[in-house]
């Protein structure tokens, strides 16, 4: 169901100090993670189905496929890909790369 990382949707669930470490990376956390979304959630609303990491005590995942359409040139799965008439295959990041004045990004 997933062949790759940017395939997924990748929901975190994690306990308040790492909460509060990961929380400013907002949007970028996909691009840290390499998946199309990332959310960051808290524990509290962590469903039965979210997996606690093995690796990081008080963090637990849950992933689906993404059911948004793939951009042609980053191959993030993005749901604004097609709704850019002069650019209909890729996501509104690469238009702002391609025809605007690029993606502003602080971590990741």
């Amino acid at each position: 169901m997933i062949g790759a990382g940017l395939d997924a949707e990748v929901d975190v669930y994690c306990d308040t100090a790492m909460y509060e470490a990961l929380a400013p990376l907002g949007d970028e956390l996909r691009f840290v993670l390499i998946t199309s979304y990332a959310r960051l959630h808290t524990a509290q609303q962590r469903p039965e189905e979210a997996v606690a990491d093995a690796e990081v005590e008080g963090m637990w995942v849950q992933v689906q496929p993404s059911q948004h359409p793939k951009c042609v040139r980053c191959w993030h799965h993005r749901e604004d890909v097609g709704s850019h008439p002069d650019h209909p295959e890729i996501c509104g990041r690469c238009v702002a790369n391609v025809s605007g004045e690029g993606e502003q990004r602080l971590y990741a």
